[in-house]
């Protein structure tokens, strides 16, 4: 799991995440992103607005940009790890002297882990470095933490954090199983791209004209962003819907990459 690629994917997460729009000029209707407003204003105007508390700040990464390119920083760590892997011409034997099962298990478990540590740990180094640049809750003079938040600044951040990491873990499935087929580090990495933007297109064509509660509410769990948001979900509907259907997701795709993997004769060499 920790290789060159962890490291790269978890530095351009931290750099992605300075894309991410914090603050809407109502006079003029612009829009700036961190990166912007750490240059166009002052520490007075900052600490005036609770756009740009740290905290808030902090919790709204993976909202762009960074969560556009997820399905491919996610997945990088781990796709990286096993061209390296089968470069090496020693899967067979690794196979065969330990469990075939044992050997799928670990490398799900290690794709899905490196995929969500890489993005939380990208996530956290961001939050660190805005808690320094940007004023705290306590500087921020127009923040409500008693309305923003209720449970404490160190639940809000293990929140975030916990968010990140299944987020992560969530986009580098398709990968994962695409690696028992596809031997192209490229394809493997470029196709969750492709299947999240088109995932994304479709169900904002979908829910443009739908108002029902009960239809969106249905239609909740197959957005990309939904496992996301797992930590922030009160128990209900919304929240088992959506566990559902990220267990069902997890187990198809080792299931998909067993069978395959089983198919195989030269077991993904």
């Amino acid at each position: 799991m920790f290789n060159f690629a962890f490291i790269v994917a978890i530095f351009v997460t931290f750099l992605l995440c300075f894309t991410e729009d914090i603050y809407i000029d109502t006079s003029t209707m612009r829009v700036y992103s961190v990166w912007e407003s750490m240059f166009q204003f002052n520490r007075t105007f900052m600490e005036s607005n609770s756009s740009f508390c740290s905290l808030l700040v902090f919790e709204k990464t993976l909202s762009g940009y960074s969560a556009m390119f997820l399905p491919i920083l996610a997945s990088f760590p781990f796709v990286y790890s096993q061209s390296c892997e089968r470069n090496s011409g020693n899967i067979r034997y690794t196979i065969f002297r330990t469990n075939k099962y044992l050997y799928y298990g670990s490398k799900f478990f290690c794709a899905v882990i490196s995929g969500g540590l890489c993005i939380m740990l990208g996530v956290m180094l961001f939050g660190i470095f805005a808690f320094f640049v940007f004023p705290s809750p306590n500087e921020s003079l127009s923040f409500d933490m008693a309305m923003y938040i209720p449970d404490g600044i160190g639940i809000a951040i293990m929140k975030k954090l916990f968010s990140a990491f299944i987020y992560g873990c969530a986009n580098t499935l398709i990968a994962f199983f695409l690696t028992s087929f596809c031997r192209n580090r490229y394809i493997v990495l470029c196709i969750p791209f492709l299947i999240r933007f088109i995932q994304d297109t479709a169900i904002r064509k979908i829910t443009m004209n739908i108002y029902n509660s009960d239809i969106l509410q249905k239609i909740y769990p197959f957005q990309s962003y939904a496992v996301s948001q797992i930590p922030y979900l009160e128990a209900g509907k919304k929240l088992y819907s959506t566990l559902t259907f990220m267990l069902i997701y997890m187990a198809l795709m080792l299931i998909g990459y067993i069978l395959i993997m089983e198919c195989r004769t030269d077991k993904g060499e």
